[in-house]
């Protein structure tokens, strides 16, 4: 069943905690000092530190996504953006398992009420869920036993729950819920940038699964999903998948760039060496440039929040968002990556070859921004392939509806 639902327009819907907003985000500012005094522990151990995890959970971000019936704070895309930024600025590492986090606990609020009942019985959790893999169920009694492999499993290292894609003996995609206890991690996480996100590759053999653990993909990845009962339907039901996911994303993206252009702007004291400079800012090249880079990555967080309200919007309206909606969406997110990377690479070439120094903030947002840009999700050739075919109303479009 394709989440392209014909659902009309709900009349009256609860809608999102606006009146949180401006404090989550004035909280993730808060901690900018703390994060940046752990990223290079984060990176070292590929994992966020048992303190940072306290202080996030403590001050709420973990919870945004949920709807209030599950505990959470019932936060918009464009408030999850936002505070994304301010994360990254700190530890981009943190940033991104911030969204992964939020983007798992609003998956886990669609599911069946006697999975609900489990997972969120001591409160909201912290949940990993890799889709990178497939696992295989097989029956055992009242019981089935899992069998699989999911890589890239974001926050794993301190999830206390995990869903994984299985296919059924039937042949049927589902989702497995465990606890992580369950399972063990294979340390495959071993790249150049977002080294504290933990992504590790989740493994499971021979784990007996009780039946009314696993839920059929059919009901939970449509809008509204048919496992929350009308009545109950708040906004966040009617989102679709990766536009909402996207959203939080660029926002750490956005942050990275953001980190990148006050250190560079805070060394323009600094002399251009082999130069008359005895100053960057004594040069008018200097001031084009970092204006420059100022100039798109303004625009850039521009777009970013300009979507997130659109998604907000339509999801207020109960009304999923369209294919044209979409495919828009996606387009403005490669735009978002190429302002930045221009940016960014500009940033970097007026910090100099200190930048790039291990010691040095510079090199770590230019790090973890290469490796978060080039994420699935985007894939700018793609979204851009996508966008004309879908302008000049050629059929069938080269991206499945579900994944737009």
């Amino acid at each position: 069943m394709s989440i392209d639902q014909d659902i009309k327009p709900v009349q009256s819907l609860t809608g999102f905690r606006e009146d949180l907003a401006a404090e989550l985000a004035s909280r993730a500012k808060a901690v900018r000092p703390l994060l940046e005094s752990k990223a290079d522990e984060h990176e070292a151990n590929s994992e966020l530190s048992r303190e940072v995890i306290d202080k996030l959970t403590e001050i709420g971000v973990f919870a945004m996504a949920g709807p209030a019936r599950v505990g959470g704070l019932a936060q918009s895309s464009h408030s999850m953006a936002v505070v994304a930024a301010e994360l990254a600025k700190g530890c981009p590492s943190t940033a991104w398992v911030y969204t992964i986090y939020n983007s798992c606990l609003w998956f886990a609020s669609k599911l069946p009420a006697n999975i609900q009942e489990k997972m969120f019985a001591a409160g909201v959790p912290l949940i990993c869920s890799p889709q990178n893999g497939i696992g295989h169920l097989v029956p055992e009694g009242d019981s089935y036993r899992l069998t699989g492999r999911w890589s890239y499993a974001t926050g794993s290292h301190n999830a206390a729950w995990t869903m994984v894609p299985a296919l059924s003996p039937e042949q049927l995609p589902v989702l497995v819920v465990m606890p992580m206890s369950d399972v063990r991690l294979d340390y495959t996480w071993h790249v150049a940038g977002m080294k504290g996100t933990g992504s590790d590759t989740v493994v499971a053999t021979d784990v007996v699964v009780p039946a009314d653990m696993i839920a059929a993909f059919s009901d939970i990845a449509v809008a509204p999903p048919a496992t929350v009962d009308e009545d109950v339907r708040v906004a966040s039901d009617y989102w679709v998948n990766y536009p909402i996911l996207r959203a939080k994303a660029l926002g750490v993206l956005v942050g990275c760039a953001e980190g990148l252009l006050e250190v560079v702007a805070a060394k323009s004291g600094s002399p251009i060496i082999y130069s008359i400079y005895a100053h960057k800012s004594d040069s008018s090249a200097y001031h084009a440039a970092i204006g420059e880079s100022a100039v798109q990555i303004k625009a850039a967080r521009r777009i970013v929040e300009d979507s997130c309200r659109r998604i907000d919007a339509a999801a207020c309206e109960g009304r999923v968002f369209s294919i044209e909606e979409r495919t828009e969406a996606r387009g403005e997110g490669a735009l978002v990556i190429r302002l930045l990377h221009e940016a960014i690479e500009r940033l970097m070439d007026l910090g100099g070859s200190s930048g790039f120094t291990t010691t040095a903030p510079a090199q770590r947002y230019w790090r973890d921004f290469a490796i978060g840009s080039r994420h699935v999700l985007f894939n700018s050739q793609i979204s851009y392939e996508q966008t004309g075919r879908h302008l000049l109303g050629i059929e069938p479009g080269i991206v499945d509806p579900d994944m737009l």
